[in-house]
C-alpha cells in the first residue's frame, strides 16, 4: 500500500504543482498517514471505526427536540488531536453525525450515523465543514470498479502471468469501450445507466443476419432500435481528424460526462 502511494505522489507532482489527497478508509493507515505527514502532504479520509472512536463519539449521538432541528440533520464535531497505538503521529479527528429521515417514509433511524474523518490540515486552513465538502467531492472510482467487477468478472485463473495480464488487459479494453458507448448514450437519451443496464437492453439483444447480395445485414430487436439509431448517430458524429488539446502539464482532462457522477444502479 505504502509503495502504492509513493508511486501516485510522485507521478501527481510531476502532472501538477499542488497536491491533495482524498483517501479511502482502506488507505488511512498509520504508515500511510505518517508517510504523507513527512513528505508535508495534505490528506483528509474516512477513518474505520473501532471501539475506542465509538466511546469517542457516544455523546455526541443525541436528537435535539424540534423537527427539522434548528441546526439541520448534519453536524461535524472536532475531537482534537487522536493517535491511535500504531501511529508515529496525532492527526486531528472529525466526527460527522448524518440523522435524515427516509426520503420516502420520512422516518428515522433508531439511531443516528456517524462516520470519521482524519486529516493533517490545520482548523485554522480548513475547518470541519469544508473538509467533508471536500471530501465528498472524491471521484467515484470505487463506484467504477465494482461495476467492472458485477457487469465483466474477468478471471484470472490461467497459471502464467502473462496469460492472466493478457486477459485483464483485454478486459480493461472491453470496460472502457462499454464505458464509452454507455456515455454516449446517457448523453443522448438523459439519466444514469449503469453497465449492466446497458448490457442487458442495447448489446445483448437478439438478432439475426441476412444475406442481401454481397451483403451481410444485421437485425436486431425492435425494441433496441431506437437505443441503436442513438448511439450509432453518437458514434458516427465522433471525428477523428480532431486531436485532444493537451493540458500545458501534460495531463489531457476527461470529457465533462466521464466519471463524475455516480452509477444509480436498477
Amino acid at each position: 500500500m505504502n509503495r502504492f502511494v509513493d508511486h501516485v505522489d510522485q507521478k501527481a507532482h510531476r502532472l501538477a504543482q499542488h497536491v491533495e489527497y482524498r483517501l479511502d478508509a482502506g488507505y488511512t493507515s498509520g504508515s500511510v498517514m505518517d508517510a504523507l505527514t513527512g513528505k508535508n502532504r495534505r490528506f483528509v479520509g474516512r477513518l474505520k471505526s473501532n471501539a475506542r472512536l465509538d466511546k469517542l463519539a457516544a455523546e455526541h449521538l443525541w436528537r435535539p427536540p424540534g423537527r427539522p432541528p434548528a441546526g439541520g440533520y448534519e453536524d461535524v464535531i472536532e475531537l482534537g488531536p487522536y493517535q491511535a497505538d500504531s501511529w508515529e503521529r496525532a492527526q486531528r479527528l472529525i466526527l460527522v453525525v448524518v440523522d435524515k429521515p427516509h426520503p420516502v417514509t420520512g422516518q428515522l433511524n433508531l439511531m443516528p450515523r456517524y462516520f470519521f474523518l482524519v486529516t493533517n490540515w490545520d482548523e485554522e486552513a480548513r475547518d470541519g465543514e469544508r473538509l467533508l465538502a471536500h471530501y465528498r467531492r472524491r471521484g467515484t472510482f470505487e463506484d467504477r470498479l465494482g461495476e467492472f467487477n458485477a457487469a465483466v468478472g474477468v478471471h484470472l485463473s490461467h497459471r502464467n502471468f502473462k496469460e492472466n495480464e493478457a486477459a485483464m488487459l483485454l478486459a480493461m479494453l472491453a470496460f472502457n469501450l462499454t464505458t464509452i458507448c454507455r456515455n454516449e448514450l446517457e448523453n443522448s437519451v438523459g439519466g444514469c445507466w449503469d453497465l449492466t443496464r446497458f448490457q442487458l437492453f442495447v448489446l445483448k439483444v437478439g438478432a439475426e443476419i441476412v444475406k442481401h447480395s454481397r451483403r451481410l445485414v444485421m437485425r436486431i430487436a425492435e425494441s433496441a432500435v431506437p437505443l441503436w439509431r442513438r448511439l450509432v448517430a453518437c458514434i458516427e458524429s465522433w471525428s477523428g481528424a480532431t486531436e485532444p488539446r493537451a493540458h500545458p502539464s501534460g495531463f489531457i482532462p476527461p470529457p465533462h460526462h466521464a466519471h463524475l457522477s455516480e452509477v444509480l444502479r436498477t
